[in-house]
């Protein structure tokens, strides 16, 4: 039997093992390589060729259409599957333009994830129900998102809007946990979030932007 070798890209080790040991199980897949970053998930294309490959959107380093970009340089044949905490319509989007061939939201099912993994490596595009249709007309049809920065800053969360605050201070992630009262990952996924609203590509563009839109006030 043939088997779907799979490269994992993920940066938080428990996620990765954890598809390392429900992936392995399946009789017609094998996880041939993992990487943290994005920089080492590009290289892990080049080395192995792998059929599919899961890729994180947010990673430390590089963000995941970048990564996906490069990977199909170096490995074209490769089926890429983006990952993400949350539905976020512009990464969406510049996935799909990168070449990413499905992307499905974290909390999906096992036996979804499975499936995906089986519809694209035979050659299928596949895409988390929860996903806007709108983001896909968005990719076809060329127009950016209506939505503007300022409807979006104005839906952040007092949580959020606390977690940015506490950016503009220097405080670190686990600083941030701290006083918001929540995990150092959940304080990332939610600044991940809030970069992906804003429009911003670092966290001293997520300050810029949020002291432009009235978010927050300067000290």
């Amino acid at each position: 039997m043939t088997r779907i070798r799979i490269a994992i890209v993920e940066d938080h080790e428990i996620v990765r093992a954890g598809l390392r040991a429900t992936l392995g199980a399946e009789s017609d897949m094998l996880v041939v390589g993992d990487a943290r970053t994005g920089d080492e998930g590009v290289k892990l294309a080049e080395r192995l060729h792998p059929d599919v490959m899961l890729l994180d959107i947010r990673l430390d380093d590089v963000e995941g259409p970048e990564v996906c970009r490069r990977a199909l340089a170096v490995s074209p044949k490769t089926a890429v599957i983006m990952l993400t905490s949350y539905s976020q319509e512009t990464l969406l989007v510049r996935s799909l333009a990168a070449g990413a061939k499905g992307y499905l939201v974290k909390d999906v099912e096992v036996s979804e994830l499975k499936r995906t993994i089986r519809l694209v490596y035979r050659g299928n595009s596949v895409l988390d129900p929860k996903v806007t249709a709108h983001a896909v007309a968005t990719l076809v049809s060329g127009v950016a998102p209506r939505e503007t920065v300022a409807a979006r800053a104005a839906s952040l969360s007092p949580t959020d809007v606390a977690i940015v605050r506490a950016v503009s201070e220097g405080l670190t992630n686990k600083e941030i946990a701290l006083r918001v009262n929540l995990s150092p990952h959940t304080v990332k996924d939610r600044l991940d979030k809030i970069r992906d609203m804003l429009g911003a590509r670092s966290r001293a563009q997520i300050v810029t932007k949020a002291l432009g839109e009235g978010v927050i006030s300067a000290a």
